[in-house]
């Protein structure tokens, strides 16, 4: 019985479709926003999460505003989505970092950048 439920679970997993893209964390309290691409977002989103509760992000300042004003003061948001293409020669590495550069530069006040 348990290995049929793993075995399950392993294909759930392996065909669940994973998004490439930019995350973005926005502090509702000043406005600031925090902005990396990822090959997994969700992942992304969750190690982050992970790391910001229990004090052991390695950005400085947006620890410290976490601290500060909590969970709910933060919005979690893909803000722009790398497709996958059937093409072994493109690089996603590479695509998710002009993403990144892009949301960047899209950014009206860069000095509400962490």
């Amino acid at each position: 019985m348990k290995n049929t439920i793993k075995q399950q679970l392993r294909e759930k997993a392996k065909n669940h479709p994973v998004t490439m893209g930019v995350l973005s964390i926005k502090n509702t309290i000043n406005g600031k926003q925090f902005i990396q691409g990822s090959l997994n977002i969700e992942a992304l989103e969750n190690k982050i999460k992970f790391s910001l509760n229990i004090g052991q992000y390695t950005h400085r300042q947006l620890q410290s505003d976490w601290n500060e004003y909590g969970e709910n003061a933060f919005i979690f948001e893909c803000i722009a989505v790398v497709e996958s293409q059937n093409n072994p020669y493109i690089n996603y590495r590479q695509e998710v970092l002009k993403a990144e550069k892009n949301c960047i530069e899209d950014i009206e006040l860069p000095e509400n950048l962490y």
